[in-house]
């Protein structure tokens, strides 16, 4: 494993972390996206396994999360489809992948950054998307959508006094993305979720939009939901999977949440992603 770092939008440094393969020929790479207000570490083992199974793999924090630059929180579909350009181009550069064999593996809005990027780069040649929020917009009741709104004004007369954005806890624990009681507990001991979130996220997640970016899909997809999943719902997962046009495959997870890489049945769903991947662009 090494700790690298590439320089994104607004001049700001996202870093991350390399797996290598053994050997000296060129391999298929993966680039893993994380979820809002988390770091790559939601992916557990995952980067590793891969590398032992014959991949090249790149996790980032993005912008604002974890160890890269940025104000703390803040995000945007196209901030994250900006950050996961430039970790291709990193990935692509190195002599020791092969460019024509880049997936892309997002969890959450993650999930939703990955098809974009996909969609609109054709560098990328499979997606895998977990808990995928297809248009935030859309699950949002009409009293919780007004009150963003006026949450998000009261931000904009703050910011004209202060120049600070104000902050909020963020309303997604850990008990909401686990199923599993052990899980959870090292996760929280762990603690790659943020605990408030800046209010600017407000007119930027609201334009957040991963269906219209699943309809221009053209590369191999799968699309994976948990059943116990108390985050995102299924039927937003499903309602990106069936805009694909592309080739596409779907897989519910029995008995896992929201963060099915480190919930209890992670070995289980490794081996079915690994298998898909195998499939699309490792032979």
């Amino acid at each position: 494993m090494q700790s690298i770092e590439f320089m994104s939008g607004d001049n700001e440094t996202v870093r991350g972390v390399w797996f290598e393969p053994s050997g000296n020929r060129k391999s298929p790479a993966i680039v893993f996206a994380h979820g809002l207000a988390s770091t790559y570490a939601e992916f557990g083992d995952y980067p590793q396994k891969f590398s032992a199974r014959g991949y090249t793999v790149l996790a980032i924090d993005f912008r604002g999360h974890g160890s890269s630059d940025g104000m703390r929180g803040l995000i945007s579909e196209t901030r994250w489809v900006e950050d996961l350009r430039h970790a291709v181009d990193f990935v692509s550069a190195q002599k020791n992948v092969d460019a024509q064999r880049i997936a892309l593996f997002g969890h959450s809005l993650g999930g939703g950054a990955v098809i974009c990027a996909a969609a609109r780069d054709a560098r990328v040649r499979a997606v895998v998307a977990g808990a995928t929020v297809g248009r935030l917009r859309d699950e949002l009741g009409g009293g919780e959508y007004l009150t963003y709104r006026v949450v998000d004004a009261v931000n904009r007369l703050q910011k004209i006094v202060t120049r600070k954005s104000l902050y909020i806890p963020y309303r997604v624990t850990y008990k909401d993305i686990f199923f599993d009681d052990q899980a959870r507990a090292r996760a929280e001991k762990q603690g790659f979720l943020q605990r408030q979130i800046p209010i600017d996220n407000v007119p930027l997640l609201l334009k957040q939009d991963a269906l219209s970016c699943a309809q221009t899909l053209r590369v191999p997809a799968l699309i994976i939901q948990s059943e116990k999943d108390a985050v995102v719902k299924a039927t937003s997962t499903r309602k990106v999977f069936d805009a694909i046009p592309s080739d596409k495959e779907y897989y519910l997870i029995q008995g896992s949440g929201h963060s099915f890489a480190t919930d209890c049945k992670s070995a289980e769903v490794f081996e079915k992603i690994a298998a898909w991947l195998d499939a699309k662009i490792k032979v």
